[in-house]
């Protein structure tokens, strides 16, 4: 048998199981006796391992043993960085882009969420010739978790307060796109943490000032971290890990339909969290974000059992940058922002099996919402004109179930 390391994987302090990594790539995943005998209420790791309603089918599937090669199981993958930050790392560590094992060693300690994956045996691993970087965090922008001290952000040890995004390489008012459709988002009703722009002067990366960090504009986006607060970190999850996906079908796996379907089957107060779900596509219509994929949406485990919608995240309006660009998943069997309708809100209530007045009027409400709010934040934002202009052509386009008001009376920045 090929050489063997393992990883212990603990979910806050308790062990969950143990992750075993050969030479060869292969990787087995099996949870721990004392895990399973927790019973009902263990915390959870990952709704993909849970038979709802059923704990006699929930201890067969913890009792299998899980195995891959190269990609780890699609729970622990997409844990694991995308784009420049895995392309960084694995140069620093000289490995395969796609041994993922080697990849959850060296940031085993600081993942999303509570979950943690360290040496078994308790050894130090080897490293490269300094460290690459001390925290994970999925997606393809390049992104930092970081701390604040008086107004200067840095990377530190321990449990970072925001994550921080730098401007894009290649598009132009990445951060104020976010942080504007984030405070829109939050007027018209739906969960979001605290963000804010800061100056790209007081972003100190330390031993990362290497990575391409677009120096064209002067503002970065930050958003607190939800998952870390002054009592410990909070498990959460994205929807790939809940559908059981790898981050490479994170617009192909599902639909928004069985997302809702999902949410209403098993989340509490799951009027509340339809509610909140139903904001949030309008929201993804109104601002043109065409990126709203798995990875995208997350589930958060206060209680460390229960599942709820984490607060809403990586809201951008897509359309400034991408040409007819439309849902990231069907929705009520469509992706067009410009061709849904109260349709297509009558079939996802039914494939939920929601009341469809409940989503109707959810739906009228936010759009109302927006209507009165979104003016203000957009003036106040100084988004650029065309920015505004883009918006316009788009809210114009939509049914009149979603169409808003034209922007009226906004100043026209001398940038564009």
């Amino acid at each position: 048998m090929a050489e063997a390391r393992v990883l212990k994987i603990l979910l806050g302090d308790v062990p969950v199981g143990h992750l075993t990594g050969f030479q060869d790539g292969k990787t087995l995943f099996a949870f721990d006796d004392s895990y399973i005998d927790l019973g009902p209420g263990r915390p959870t790791l990952s709704l993909s391992f849970n038979a709802p309603s059923d704990e006699e089918a929930t201890e067969r599937n913890l009792r299998e043993v899980h195995s891959s090669r190269m990609k780890l199981l699609p729970f622990f993958s997409n844990l694991l960085p995308e784009g420049v930050l895995r392309d960084y790392i694995v140069k620093r560590l000289k490995i395969h882009h796609d041994h993922e094992f080697e990849l959850l060693v060296a940031l085993g300690a600081s993942l999303p969420g509570a979950v943690r994956a360290l040496p078994a045996d308790d050894l130090p691993q080897a490293a490269a010739d300094e460290a690459p970087i001390k925290f994970s965090l999925g997606g393809s922008q390049l992104k930092f978790s970081m701390i604040e001290r008086g107004g200067r952000f840095s990377l530190a040890d321990g449990d970072d307060e925001w994550i921080v995004k730098p401007p894009h390489p290649t598009h132009a008012n990445v951060p104020a796109n976010e942080c504007t459709m984030m405070r829109m988002a939050a007027a018209a009703g739906v969960q979001v943490p605290e963000v804010k722009l800061v100056k790209l002067e007081d972003v100190d990366l330390g031993s990362l000032a290497g990575l391409p960090t677009p120096q064209s504009e002067t503002r970065a986006y930050a958003v607190k971290r939800y998952d870390r607060t002054a009592a410990g970190r909070v498990h959460v999850e994205d929807f790939a890990q809940v559908f059981n996906v790898h981050a490479d079908q994170e617009y192909k796996a599902t639909n928004y339909d069985t997302i809702g379907r999902l949410i209403f089957d098993l989340f509490p107060d799951r009027f509340d969290q339809i509610a909140e779900f139903v904001r949030r596509l309008v929201v993804n219509i109104l601002i043109g974000n065409g990126d709203a994929h798995l990875k995208n949406w997350s589930v958060i485990y206060r209680d460390k059992v229960t599942p709820r919608l984490a607060p809403a995240y990586d809201l951008v309006s897509t359309i400034q940058y991408v040409p007819n660009d439309s849902l990231a998943l069907n929705l009520g069997g469509e992706k067009r922002f410009e061709s849904i309708d109260e349709s297509h809100f009558e079939r996802l209530a039914r494939r939920m099996e929601a009341p469809p007045k409940f989503v109707l009027e959810t739906v009228k409400e936010t759009v109302a919402t927006a209507r009165k709010e979104w003016p203000a934040i957009i003036r106040e934002a100084g988004l650029p004109a065309r920015m505004r202009d883009r918006l316009r052509a788009h809210w114009a386009g939509l049914s009149d179930l979603l169409r808003m008001r034209p922007l009226r009376n906004a100043p026209t920045p001398n940038h564009r």
